[in-house]
């Protein structure tokens, strides 16, 4: 601990306690505690993740959004990989980067403003947390021409008038670093930040903090940042003045608490103490004790294990929280992201801990022990998390030995290269030509070099600037799983540089999948603004619940919009029936009559707080009365499937257990699907018996109980089902199919009793990635025709057999036992005629070597089994004194094997092992093997070496013989 950090440190105050604090503190000032948003930003595809405490409240700022509380307190789950202080390639490598963390931040909707938010941030730092008021710094913003702003002059003296902080601790700064903007135009306001000294006294003495404010000193650092929301930034670069002022603050928790418990690294606090202590407790190396506890001299050794401490520590808190909101390991998008950060922790854990095994999904208990009480979706998912971050574990660990393997066999070439002057470049070129493993992995990655020459000048040329190729770097990518950064990591270790654009241009001639988050943002450039048809400030209104038609509807607004059918419109109406999409659920279509006109809606989507009716054409009359008409055949269409998906996913929890959540879905007029987390298959019996019990439930026709705007906590209270990458408002609506049955939180149109379904079928069971399954069934009209299609079938094919006195099962069973005895025959025939083989092996391709006979052999689309059965039959031919080598291309074309065999007189010998001599004929193919010492077998993936690699046989016996 350093006894310098502040007045009041106190390490025995938890983590817990000082979140817990927080809130409280701004609870009793009439804030609302809201729970955190998910890290996937709702309806912002501008975002990866959350980044920041302000996404969840942005519609609010933006004026498209409200709230039904002006005060706000919370602590948001934030995950940051890229930008200035958040470097994926720094975490673990510094005491400070993190993924994943979590933003304190208390809020102000037009309530109050600048002399609240400084007066409470003082009193929670000083007068309740303790903080030592000489170490405190406040920065204001002081004013910016460009901008045609003066100095904050309101928040200066408001920091001098209600602080005891002198003027020379109150700091006038720029822009950059005490103004905040939403984006090029839109809401923004001056900063107010303050910041802590956290140095000795005596190295305070000699250089004041004032100089190194905003100067990215290690100890001098920003504890929270106050963001005053009144000005609304204009496409020409001006401000204009908001009619309501907001409060935006930001305090990150994880520096909070290390200051608070007298700490110079966050690492060193009791929310990362558990998880360092438990990767410890799981490495093999008995010098890593602990975090604090690592018994080795070698410093280098030492720091490299407090690094892959750090790395694991950090990434299990953000691969664990992501998977909870949502987001699976994957090849895209965000799920790239998280494969990114758990193959890296995987890859320090295999190199430095000697983790060799899964172990990330090991953490995920410690973790929630520390946080799940903050956050319940850790504990509530804590099964399919674990499974689905030891999936992941395993998929990586399978080529992650061979892939470093082969990156520590080229890196050390791309070191001796840099630098050097050409003939000693040349010598270098020469030892790599006879470094046959070595030259063998280069022609690997340069797939579009075969001249060996050029190869290695071209290799020769990029290494001379101490730089690993691209094409290495792509094989490692492509073969071996490692995201780029992994790679450019391990270059780094070594002080080399990766090609990126010659990786980057691999990358693109196979069309890989984006990596960059900034491909993730959505164009919306072809679609123009809403433009006002008639009077109206209230958001449109849906009455589809209890009807399916208005008479009086008036048109809000239209625009223009551009599709890939051409030009398109959209409606806005005063009242609808019409649902929007949402929460899988197809939006409605229908017709709108206008003063005898109709025009057909095409589609119905929800477009912030509008409900936008997409249409070909716009009325003439653009003012009268509207008639609102929904297809109603397709939305009882619709209902059917929306019911039956609540029902089946009540059975799916009921039969499958608890971790099942839904992870998707589509509720359309002719199907339904549903996406839930499950790792294993579903079987048929499984399915079929749930199909029995969904329809037991359908015929009971049990009534619909729906209950509206209920407190979301009483709902919960209630037990209902809620999904957790959904975002719910403080109030909700409750769907129940018996209480004990069905409750969820829906917002979708359902049928008013189970009855009215008529019968449920499953059509299928699949994987659609890594710890997701996919079902997909039909429910009323949909399933009696896909019962009707399958009678159908089933008719055409029993009238394909002759006899009507065999039924159809039986008469398919006899045909396939049919096949199957000819398949035995066929079978044996050319296991005969492979068999028939050996005798002319025998008589044609025999040698002798000192004194021992020697005979090979090629049998083509021969299995291993195969092989295996003939190598026994070779042996009985051969006798004593021989040595028997079979091999063969698999029917694939793709492997080859094969298998020796060594008389039980050359056994005893002691010279010659059947074992021994396939490993090395498996080596020569790109592969391995072994077996007993009478007869072993092998196998690799190189079968065009087959035929020399038996050629190389005779040799080989003679070199065991000398």
């Amino acid at each position: 601990m350093n006894p310098h950090l502040q007045s009041d440190a106190d390490p025995s105050r938890s983590s817990e306690e000082i979140r817990q604090d927080f809130l409280q503190f701004f609870q009793a000032k009439g804030h609302e505690v809201v729970p955190s948003a998910s890290l996937v930003p709702e309806g912002d595809g501008t975002l990866l993740f959350t980044n920041a405490g302000m996404n969840q409240f942005k519609d609010v700022f933006l004026g498209t959004g409200q709230r039904p509380y002006s005060r706000a307190v919370d602590t948001q789950k934030c995950l940051r990989v890229s930008g200035k202080h958040n470097d994926l390639e720094e975490v673990g490598h510094d005491t400070y980067h993190h993924t994943f963390f979590e933003m304190l931040g208390n809020w102000s909707f037009g309530d109050y403003f600048k002399a609240e938010a400084i007066q409470w941030a003082w009193e929670l730092l000083v007068e309740r947390w303790g903080l030592a008021p000489d170490r405190l710094y406040a920065t204001v913003h002081e004013g910016d021409e460009a901008l045609g702003l003066s100095a904050d002059a309101e928040a200066y003296d408001l920091w001098l008038s209600q602080t005891p902080l002198p003027e020379e601790r109150v700091l006038y700064e720029p822009s950059k670093e005490n103004f905040w903007m939403m984006g090029d135009t839109g809401p923004c306001g001056p900063c107010s930040e303050l910041h802590v000294d956290l140095r000795p006294p005596e190295v305070r003495r000699e250089r004041p903090g004032r100089e190194l404010v905003n100067a990215d000193h290690p100890q001098v650092m920003e504890l929270w940042n106050l963001v005053f929301i009144q000005y609304n930034a204009q496409s020409d670069g001006s401000l204009e003045p908001l009619e309501d002022q907001h409060v935006d603050t930001g305090m990150g928790f994880e520096r909070m608490v290390a200051v608070l418990q007298g700490e110079e690294s966050t690492y060193d606090t009791d929310l990362f103490a558990p998880l360092l202590q438990a990767v410890a407790d799981l490495s093999p190396r008995t010098e890593i004790r602990g975090y604090d506890d690592l018994r080795t001299e070698d410093e280098e050794a030492h720091d490299q294990a407090r690094i892959a401490l750090r790395v694991v520590a950090d990434h299990i808190r953000a691969i664990a929280f992501a998977i909870s909101d949502g987001v699976m390991p994957s090849n895209e998008g965000r799920g790239y992201v998280i494969r990114r950060i758990l193959r890296r922790a995987v890859r320090y854990g295999y190199q430095t801990l000697e983790l060799e095994e899964p172990f990330l999904h090991r953490l995920v208990d410690p973790l929630i022990e520390k946080m799940g009480g903050q956050f319940d979706g850790l504990a509530e998912q804590q099964a399919f998390i674990e499974q689905a971050i030891r999936s992941e574990e395993e998929s990586f660990l399978e080529t992650l030995g061979t892939g470093i393997e082969f990156f520590e066999r080229v890196a050390p070439y791309v070191t001796s290269f840099q630098e050097k002057d050409g003939d000693v470049s040349d010598r270098l070129v020469g030892e790599l030509q006879q470094d046959s493993q070595a030259l063998d992995l280069l022609q690997k990655a340069y797939v579009d070099t075969d001249d060996s020459n050029e190869l290695l000048r071209d290799f020769a040329r990029t290494a001379r600037g101490g730089t690993l190729p691209g094409q290495i770097a792509f094989l490692l990518h492509d073969t071996y799983g490692f995201p780029i950064d992994l790679t450019r990591l391990m270059a780094r270790e070594r002080g080399l540089e990766v090609d990126m654009t010659g990786y980057e241009q691999l990358m693109d001639r196979q069309q890989e999948r984006a990596r960059a988050a900034s491909d993730f943002a959505v164009d919306q450039s072809n679609v123009h603004a809403w433009q006002s048809v008639s009077e109206g400030n209230e958001a449109s209104f849906f009455v589809g619940y209890d009807q399916d038609s208005v008479d009086d509807a008036e048109i809000r607004a239209v625009r223009v919009v551009e599709t890939d059918d051409g030009q398109q419109y959209e409606v806005e109406l005063s009242r609808t029936p019409f649902y929007a999409e949402a929460g899988g659920q197809v939006g409605d279509t229908g017709t709108l009559h206008i003063g005898g006109e109709q025009v057909r809606v095409l589609d119905t989507q929800r477009e912030g707080e509008r409900i936008a009716h997409a249409v070909k054409d716009l009325p003439d009359d653009m003012g009268g009365a509207v008639q609102a008409q929904v297809d109603v055949q397709r939305r009882e269409r619709i209902k059917t499937h929306h019911t039956a998906t609540h029902l089946m996913h009540a059975v799916l929890r009921d039969t499958l257990g608890d971790h099942v959540q839904q992870k998707g879905s589509l509720v359309a007029p002719d199907r339904l699907r549903f996406d839930f987390s499950h790792f294993d298959a579903v079987d048929e019996d499984t399915l079929r018996d749930m199909e029995r019990r969904i329809n037991t439930v359908i015929q009971e026709n049990i009534p619909k109980q729906e209950a509206r705007e209920v407190p979301i906590d009483e709902a919960m209270d209630r037990g209902a089902t809620a999904l957790f990458d959904e975002q719910y408002g403080d109030r909700v609506r409750v769907i129940t199919f018996d209480p004990d049955f069905s409750m969820e939180l829906c917002g979708g149109t359902h049928v008013d009793a189970t009855g009215e379904i008529g019968l449920f079928r499953f059509l299928s069971e699949g994987s659609v990635a890594s710890g997701v399954r996919r079902v997909e069934a039909v429910a009323g009209g949909a399933a009696l025709e896909h019962v009707a299609s399958e009678l159908d079938t089933l008719s055409r094919a029993r009238r394909q057999f002759r006899s009507l006195h065999t039924s159809l099962p039986e008469a398919i069973a006899e045909l396939q036992a049919e096949r199957d005895r000819l398949d035995e025959e066929l079978d044996q025939l050319r296991r005969d005629q492979l068999s028939s083989q050996l005798d002319t092996f025998i008589a044609e391709n025999a040698t002798t070597v000192d004194g021992v006979t020697i005979v090979t052999g090629r049998l083509d689309r021969a299995s291993m089994d195969d092989l295996q059965e003939l190598g026994q039959q070779f042996r009985d031919k051969l006798g004593e004194g021989a040595v028997g080598v079979l091999g063969s291309v698999g029917k694939e074309g793709e492997k080859a094997y094969v298998v020796a065999t060594v008389a039980d007189d050359l056994l005893d010998q002691g010279q010659l092992r059947a074992g021994d001599l396939v490993g090395t004929l498996g080596d020569r193919l790109g592969g391995g093997g072994g077996g007993r010492p009478s007869l072993a077998s092998a196998g690799g993936r190189d079968p065009e070496a087959l035929d020399a690699v038996l050629d190389e046989v005779p040799a080989l016996v003679r070199d065991c013989l000398v």
